[in-house]
Order: C-alpha cells, then sequence, then structure tokens
C-alpha cells in the first residue's frame, strides 16, 4: 500500500531532499527562484519521499492572496483540488485571486 499523500506547506530544504514527480513541468531551481527571489511561498501534495502537486502562493496583502501556479502530476489529478482546499483551510480569513494556466482551470 502506498505511504499517505500529505498536503502541506513547502520548506526550501525539502527541495533537496523530496523528488519531484516526473510529470511535473516545474523545476526546483523555479520554485526557489519563486521563493526566495520573489518572496512567495509554496504548499505541496507529498507522498512517500516525492512532491505530486505544488502550488506557490504570493501575498498582495495580509489577507489576500495569488495562486500563481499550479503542478500535479499526471496520475495524481485528484490532488491538486485537495492541495488547494488544504491552503484555503490554512487561511479562513483570506481572500484569493488566480492565475489559471492551461490545463488548470477545471480546479478553479
Amino acid at each position: 500500500m502506498p505511504p499517505p499523500i500529505v498536503c502541506r506547506r513547502g520548506g526550501l530544504e525539502e527541495l533537496r531532499e523530496l523528488k519531484l514527480s516526473r510529470d511535473l513541468s516545474v523545476g526546483r531551481e523555479s520554485i526557489e527562484f519563486n521563493v526566495v527571489g520573489m518572496g512567495h511561498e509554496f504548499w505541496i501534495a507529498v507522498e512517500g519521499k516525492r512532491i505530486v502537486a505544488l502550488t506557490v502562493i504570493g501575498r498582495r496583502t495580509s489577507n489576500k492572496l495569488t495562486i500563481m501556479y499550479l503542478q500535479v502530476a499526471d496520475s495524481y489529478k485528484s490532488q491538486g483540488s485537495r492541495l488547494l482546499s488544504s491552503l484555503i483551510d490554512n487561511y479562513p480569513e483570506s481572500e484569493f485571486t488566480v492565475i489559471p494556466f492551461e490545463g488548470t482551470e477545471e480546479l478553479y
């Protein structure tokens, strides 16, 4: 039985410890740039030692967040909505806007 999928805020140190699922089209450098260079945060869905979905969010104000992008491995498509739900549950007083990308519109 595969390990359970856990959705949570990610940390930069995990980018070196965890594997990105092979069908995610985002790289570690892009995530680091968004987090370190742009001041965003990212959330991940992790199965064992593998990231199967991730999203990067930017903060416009203390309670206004923008979902910059969402990546979900092909075989884990249902985890995209679960990851977004975890994110929204963590920020119950926040207002979210979305920058949708082709292929993710149905999740929003």
